[in-house]
């Protein structure tokens, strides 16, 4: 922005906050919603990873990265401003819709829980800014944004403020009963001391204001109760994207008779250099003694070049600014400057309210505007919002195959047709309020045939139709993006060391499998019967012993992905490969059977109530792992009459106490 005005790129902003550090758990507030992108842009900026370029090989390596995450990444969003974008989600990744009871929920926060791995210390990253998760504010309009962190057992201003929020927002995701992130966060806000004084060596310390609880106050109510006396008679800038279709601002009226600012300018809203609010109401802020502004051309210009003719980027900034000759206070988030916004009844908004001192008098980064440009109609940010809307929710469960449906409409549901672009998938029949149902079986096999490509649902009830975001669990048992790991690669895999490791390898198969008519080069098979069985063994011992670190560690998600899922390296993946004479010679698939026999008895064992919280994977291996019978017959068939004598002294033993693999 112009001299003095604070600039960066959003992501790199976070991933600099974040600083390295091991992310526990990340939940993201937004209004518009686009999953795919937020899952092959935003995602990455939680790990220190060098991710490939090519967007179906990066969500394979984030696919990897968010198995110690498993349920503790999540996204609340307005189910009335799904983007669908150009992509769909596939990831490990919670998309909890939230309808407040009045307007809209429209805050825009990351609340990120990371741990340094070096001294164990735990943190809480809070973004609150104006951007979505989507593509534009993300990437493309003028955002802003205030980041800070809260430390485990510290001191903070906010910490209070933010619990009550995220209490509020667990309230509203009512018709969803898990909230694993949000239960490690409020862990660590439970311990952060609160700073009782609003301000310490004439710095206000930073405020997490809200709307859109029972008893919360208006903003303005909110302002003069924090730093009213210092707000008072000061300059005011007010940046907001969006105004009233009125020809008269009620907010703006309220901020200028409660602090009656010494001078005070308000962004006008354009697009394509038409004025986007009310002939009238732009001549009643100059008549109140206002005056409009716009940002200087060096900020709107798209990649900082001022090119004859570019196109501006849009401002969609939400900052209300506050300044003396020794003082600056601003509100930064989500608070348009309209009714809905600063109601205490309206949209459910947050902002952080933080001030400075300073050793002379800002300016405005507004520029004045003289001359009154052409008007258009007025938009707000809510236009279209209940336009191609169905208040249906869904998820699906990868684990059980179980899918339901709700109706969080008023009354009972009438009859709903469900689609896939174009495809009609199902029928849906009249649904009580607020209740999940469970689809058929035969749905819920359509239903989990389509999330194998998109996410994303459309739905027809009467004369609505709207596009609903499935939310998925169990995604241990989802299966991969990458499935076609062959036994051996999936060995190698389970013996590499470091997440680096991994990550190097899953970008270097990706490529191969990308290049036109391209496999993985041809590997020299090992020379020796020790050379094979030793690789075997390895690998099984590696697995075995992420197993048994993740369970001690208490990431269980970690452990079913491991042990049950549907991942190109989980347990049972490999072992249905050994029912295919393709997966090599049956005596090799033979001993990887036993292997894993031998592992899963280790696991069962160890840690019956893990074993007995996935009935469904448990199945799925001991079904797998059948196979040893048939392949047990085919190696007596081809060998002489000794080799059933010798397998049945040899499986006892090698199944046993006195186990050949460990780990």
């Amino acid at each position: 922005m112009s001299e003095g005005v604070p600039r960066a790129v959003l992501t790199e902003a976070l991933r600099e906050k974040i600083n390295g550090r091991e992310v526990l758990a990340a939940v993201f507030c937004t209004f518009r919603f686009d999953p795919g992108f937020f899952e092959r842009e935003i995602l990455p900026a939680l790990f220190d990873l060098q991710l490939h370029q090519d967007p179906q090989i990066r969500r394979v390596q984030l696919e990897e990265a968010l198995r110690p995450l498993a349920g503790r990444v999540a996204v609340y969003y307005d189910p009335r401003a799904i983007v669908t974008g150009d992509g769909t989600a596939c990831l490990d990744v919670r998309r909890i819709p939230v309808r407040p009871r009045t307007g809209l929920f429209h805050p825009k926060n990351a609340f990120i829980l990371v741990r340094d791995t070096s001294t164990q210390e735990r943190s809480l990253v809070v973004l609150t800014a104006s951007a979505n998760l989507t593509q534009a504010g993300w990437w493309e309009n003028v955002e802003c944004a205030h980041l800070e962190e809260i430390a485990e057992s510290g001191r903070s201003r906010t910490a209070p403020e933010v619990q009550r929020f995220l209490r509020h927002l667990r309230t509203m995701a009512k018709n969803f009963a898990t909230h694993a992130a949000l239960d490690d966060i409020h862990g660590v806000l439970r311990t952060v001391q609160p700073i009782v004084q609003r301000s310490a060596n004439g710095r206000l310390h930073p405020h997490f204001l809200f709307n859109g609880r029972p008893g919360a106050q208006s903003l303005v109510d909110q302002l003069d109760a924090v730093a009213g006396q210092w707000l008072r008679h000061a300059d005011l800038e007010v940046l907001s994207p969006y105004l009233d279709k009125a020809d008269e601002s009620v907010p703006l009226e309220t901020l200028i008779d409660r602090f009656q600012p010494r001078k005070w300018r308000v962004l006008l809203p354009e697009e394509g250099g038409w004025a986007q609010c009310r002939p009238e109401l732009y001549d009643w802020v100059c008549q109140r003694g206002g005056e409009w502004g716009r940002l200087p051309k060096a900020v709107l210009a798209r990649g900082g070049k001022q090119a004859a003719g570019a196109a501006h980027r849009t401002v969609h900034a939400k900052v209300y600014r506050f300044f003396t000759k020794d003082r600056e206070i601003t509100l930064v988030g989500s608070f348009n400057l309209t009714n809905p916004a600063h109601s205490h009844r309206g949209n459910v908004e947050s902002g952080v309210l933080s001030g400075v001192a300073v050793e002379r008098r800002p300016r405005f980064w507004l520029e004045a505007i003289e001359e009154p440009p052409p008007f258009a109609q007025p938009v707000g940010e809510d236009d279209g919002v209940d336009q191609g809307y169905v208040p249906l929710l869904a998820r699906y469960d990868w684990a059980s195959g179980r899918a339901e449906v709700l109706w969080d409409g008023a009354g009972d549901s009438p009859p709903i047709q469900v689609y896939d672009r174009g495809v009609h998938l199902f029928e849906v029949g009249h649904l009580e309020r607020v209740v999940w149902t469970a689809l058929t079986a035969d749905d819920a096999a359509i239903l989990r045939e389509r999330l194998r490509e998109t996410s994303f649902l459309t739905a027809v009830a009467g004369d609505q139709r709207g596009i609903v975001l499935v939310h998925e669990t169990g995604m241990a048992h989802r299966p991969s993006i990458l499935l076609d790991l062959r036994p051996a690669d999936i060995l190698r895999y389970w013996s590499m060391l470091t997440a680096e490791q991994r990550n190097a390898y899953l970008a270097e198969h990706g490529e191969a499998l990308r290049g036109p008519g391209e496999g993985l080069p041809a590997e020299r098979p090992p020379d020796t019967i020790f050379d094979r069985f030793a690789g075997i063994f390895h690998g099984f011992a590696s697995l075995g012993r992420a197993v048994r670190d993740a369970l001690d560690e208490e990431r269980v998600e970690e452990a079913r992905f491991r042990m049950f899922g549907a991942k190109y390296d989980s347990l049972p993946v490999l072992v249905e490969q050994m029912a295919s004479e393709t997966a090599g010679d049956p005596l090799d698939r033979y001993l990887m059977v036993l292997c894993a026999r031998q592992l899963a008895e280790l696991i069962r064992r160890r840690s019956p109530a893990f074993w007995a919280s996935d009935p469904a994977g448990v199945s799925r291996l001991e079904e797998a792992l059948s196979v040893r019978a048939v392949l047990r017959e085919q190696l007596i068939s081809r060998n002489d009459a000794e080799m059933a004598e010798f397998l049945d002294w040899y499986e006892p033993r090698f199944l046993g106490e006195t186990a050949v693999v460990t780990a």
